[in-house]
């Protein structure tokens, strides 16, 4: 579990932005982060899926990880696991798809980081297909101290 909140800083230092152009662009920066997740996620099982979206959800979105893979048998939890792994290896194609979206926007402002992460995760989370994506951000706006 550990690893799994440890692979969540890749997205935040993505969205380092100081003041302004990306703020307008949340919803079409959060559908190309969608992109990079679609495949990460489609082959889990309906449970995980659930869990994703609890955990995207959460005011509390770490311990309802946590409590959600406890929940698991260990051959449903682990592959979730292992998935969100991925997040931080660098060889992984959500990592490269991520590093492309970084360096595609690198440019970009913000007048508040935590605001557009926000805005990000709303839409991320609206969408079937960006469930992981919008629970790894609201897991990184936790360890910001952000709701």
């Amino acid at each position: 579990m550990k690893k799994l909140i440890v692979s969540v800083f890749p997205i935040l230092f993505l969205l380092s932005c100081k003041s302004g152009t990306a703020d307008n662009k949340a919803p079409e920066m959060a559908n190309e982060m969608c992109d990079c997740f679609s495949g990460f996620q489609k082959d889990m099982s309906p449970d995980a899926i659930a869990l994703l979206k609890a955990v995207a959800e959460s005011d509390s979105p770490r311990k309802t990880m946590q409590e959600g893979l406890t929940k698991m048998k260990p051959e449903e939890s682990m592959p979730i696991i292992e998935k969100f792994k991925q997040v931080g290896d660098r060889s992984s194609s959500v990592n490269k798809c991520m590093q492309a979206f970084d360096d595609k926007h690198a440019k970009e402002t913000t007048a508040d980081k935590n605001a557009l992460l926000k805005k990000l995760r709303n839409v991320m989370k609206s969408k079937t297909d960006c469930q992981a994506g919008a629970a790894i951000i609201n897991i990184g706006l936790e360890q910001q101290g952000v709701k």
